[in-house]
């Protein structure tokens, strides 16, 4: 059995740890070693809190080729600031796990890489390419041909149309949908059931029915 060890905790740590006893409770793939967090200490839903998120504690778990790490430390808020924490840990790729609910249902026709989470009752049409480090949520619809580029994050319920890019980082909210063909840029923010009818630019907030930008992440 293959062991897991989630990076982060309360949060989309305890969503990618239900994920992963949903998987189990059909067929037992993983076992949750636990969680490596800065901040958080004895159990989190009965697993243990491992140590801090360094380099040292990771590499004493990368000795066991059967350890996968799962990077949950992705939010909206820390949009991409985050990387260098990721980086510094020097995981190699392929020791990431991607987690995919049994609820889910994926093309065979798609592209899945590695530390993505997908959530129950995802759908993910014909032709998608979909990153590294990625976060779909509940009830999602990607539309075929769509493509999701490293640490993107959708929301629950969002809707991607056909062809539609989302750029490194870009976030897409609850309830929010997306025209065809159209780009989400690198680390902007599309908010909670906007409609998106054109690109939106790397780094904006859009909101609002049709999206409008009101501002940059970087303000």
């Amino acid at each position: 059995m293959k062991k897991l060890i989630i990076i982060g905790g309360y949060g989309n740590g305890t969503v990618v740890q239900s994920t992963v006893e949903d998987i189990n409770a059909l067929t037992p793939e993983w076992e949750i070693l636990g969680f490596l967090n800065d901040k958080e200490v004895g159990l989190i839903n009965n697993s243990p809190v491992l140590g801090p998120v360094d380099k040292i504690t990771v590499d004493k778990y990368l000795e066991d080729p059967d350890v996968f790490f799962f990077y949950s430390l992705i939010s909206v808020k820390l949009n991409f600031k985050f990387l260098n924490k990721l980086s510094d840990l020097k995981i190699p790729r392929e020791r990431f796990a991607t987690i995919i609910h049994p609820t889910a249902v994926i093309s065979k026709f798609s592209e899945i890489g590695y530390g993505t989470c997908i959530q129950p009752l995802v759908v993910v049409g014909p032709n998608t390419k979909i990153g590294n480090h990625v976060h779909i949520f509940a009830q999602a619809l990607i539309g075929h041909g769509a493509k999701l580029e490293d640490y993107s994050y959708v929301a629950n319920n969002a809707c991607i149309g056909a062809d539609v890019n989302l750029k490194e980082g870009a976030y897409l909210g609850t309830n929010a949908t997306t025209l065809e063909f159209v780009t989400l840029g690198k680390w902007s923010i599309t908010g909670m059931g906007a409609v998106v009818l054109k690109t939106v630019p790397d780094y904006a907030k859009v909101v609002g029915n049709p999206a409008r930008q009101i501002g940059t992440v970087l303000e």
